[in-house]
């Protein structure tokens, strides 16, 4: 295959790639949560829009929560590189690492202000745990996937 061959191959699966991503980032996924102080299991649902953001909805006892859900940090990485080798030849270029720790944050609201502030991490790959506290101190664990 010629070098420009290559290159458009390439680049046909760069693109191919990162439309994987942004369509699978703006899926649905299941949420689950459990109050500390009973077995009971709540599901919800949250809807991504491919930003890293998006919106969860959760009922719990006859009251349906629903706010943003927000990507606020993560170990992603990204730098530049220069090699050099004999003959005055040298390289450069740009890399970017993926699918390390993500933090995500959301804050749930119902119709009578009552409200759900939640903290996750997660493996970037559609897996998401962590904690939502309500206005009462009540704890629940969230446990949330594609």
């Amino acid at each position: 295959m010629a070098n420009g061959n290559r290159a458009l191959s390439s680049a046909r699966l760069g693109a191919i790639g990162i439309l994987v991503v942004i369509v699978v980032a703006g899926c649905t996924w299941q949420v689950r949560m459990m109050p500390r102080d009973t077995g009971k299991v709540y599901l919800g649902s949250g809807k991504g829009d491919g930003f890293g953001g998006g919106t969860i909805t959760m009922p719990i006892d006859g009251k349906i929560y629903t706010g943003p859900v927000m990507r606020v940090s993560s170990s992603d990485s990204f730098g530049f590189f220069q090699a050099f080798g004999s003959h005055g030849a040298s390289v450069s270029g740009v890399t970017q690492s993926f699918g390390g720790t993500i933090n995500v944050k959301a804050i749930l609201s119902s119709s009578d202000d009552s409200g759900l502030r939640c903290d996750f991490t997660g493996d970037g790959a559609g897996h998401l745990g962590g904690i939502c506290v309500d206005d009462r101190s009540r704890v629940y664990d969230v446990l949330a996937n594609r």
